[in-house]
């Protein structure tokens, strides 16, 4: 996972166990500021249990640790169907302020948020933060006006901003006919992992993986409705925010309507040539968008051949150089766009 390298820093994933330290880091910043207190179990108490409360929204978080000790730490949510994507919990220890530290870890949520397509980051900040507030100014986010009180014991006001993005409609999509039309998708990098965005018909879709190729996110918008379902990469899942205990255990997912997810499974495995692999996966039906919990198993027959059992059928599945594939069984046949020229690019969802 990329560090930041700056007095021994590290920034990686928050887990669970950073619970107590997180409390540590944000309980100091509120000393600052008179009569700013903890509240737990109230409105912080997304801190007692880190890891999974961004799992649960389709959310990430991370935390900026040096020697053991939390020093630092942002998250965010989910994009929303509006374009935006929310910035949250951003600190850092008093001794590691002024070092550009906290505009790395901004900088890096809106990079995360570009590649998931969104239009904008907002964020809500106490207003008694004044600091933070110039530090979001300059980096070019604006104060909406929009005031929100918490009724918590801090009796907290906070203040709205919102930063618009730039529009990257990055490279020409990957495109495959099949059998509910044209799919068109484009593989993009993200901080620590990556998305496959695309869409078939009047249905959007993006699958959000980690570093390691695990499942983080999907969503399908569909005539107007978005479905949601988000995972912590070891098997819990989450539909819309609630658990789905169908597919308790799947650490592959796979959408009926197009052939994309194949990358993540083929990658994650990580298979030689003779090599096969077992998983459960999470199936994601067309159209009714219910979970299903199968067994599937990759043979790796050649540098960029597969054969996938699933549900008792047999797929022959040739990938490209990235995963990605060119040709699913009889169901999808990759297509080049004349000329290499884009006909439709991909927006945010």
């Amino acid at each position: 996972m990329p560090h930041i390298p700056l007095d021994g820093t590290q920034l990686r994933a928050a887990r669970d166990d950073d619970a107590d330290g997180l409390a540590t880091l944000i309980s100091a910043s509120y000393d600052e500021h008179p009569g700013c207190v903890l509240d737990l179990p109230g409105v912080d108490a997304d801190l007692t249990a880190p890891a999974t409360t961004a799992a649960t929204v389709g959310g990430r978080w991370w935390v900026l640790e040096r020697d053991g000790i939390l020093v630092g730490s942002i998250g965010t949510g989910p994009v929303e169907p509006t374009g935006a994507l929310e910035l949250t919990r951003c600190y850092l220890a008093a001794d590691f302020r002024g070092r550009g530290l906290a505009t790395r870890l901004i900088t890096r949520v809106e990079t995360h948020a570009a590649a998931l397509g969104a239009r904008q980051v907002t964020l809500w900040s106490d207003s008694r933060f004044v600091d933070a507030h110039h530090r979001y100014t300059n980096l070019g986010y604006r104060d909406t006006g929009e005031r929100r009180q918490l009724h918590d014991p801090s009796d907290t006001t906070e203040h709205r901003f919102v930063k618009d993005l730039e529009v990257d409609e990055g490279p020409p999509p990957v495109r495959w006919e099949g059998p509910f039309g044209t799919d068109e998708v484009v593989a993009r990098p993200l901080p620590d992992g990556s998305v496959l965005r695309g869409g078939v018909g009047t249905t959007r879709y993006s699958i959000e993986v980690d570093h390691a190729w695990r499942p983080r996110c999907v969503t399908l918008d569909r005539d107007g409705q978005r479905t949601r379902f988000s995972s912590d990469g070891e098997g819990r899942w989450w539909r819309d925010g609630r658990p789905d205990d169908e597919v308790a255990g799947c650490t592959d997912i796979g959408l009926e309507v197009t052939p994309a997810a194949v990358q993540v499974a083929v990658r994650r495995l990580g298979l030689g040539t003779g090599e096969s692999g077992t998983s459960r996966l999470a199936l994601v039906s067309h159209p009714d968008a219910k979970l299903h919990a199968m067994e599937v198993r990759y043979d790796r027959a050649g540098v960029h051949s597969y054969r996938q059992y699933l549900g008792g059928e047999v797929h022959i599945v040739e990938v490209d150089n990235f995963g990605l594939p060119v040709q699913f069984g009889d169901l999808w046949r990759r297509v080049e766009l004349e000329d290499g020229a884009v006909e439709e690019r991909l927006t945010a969802s």
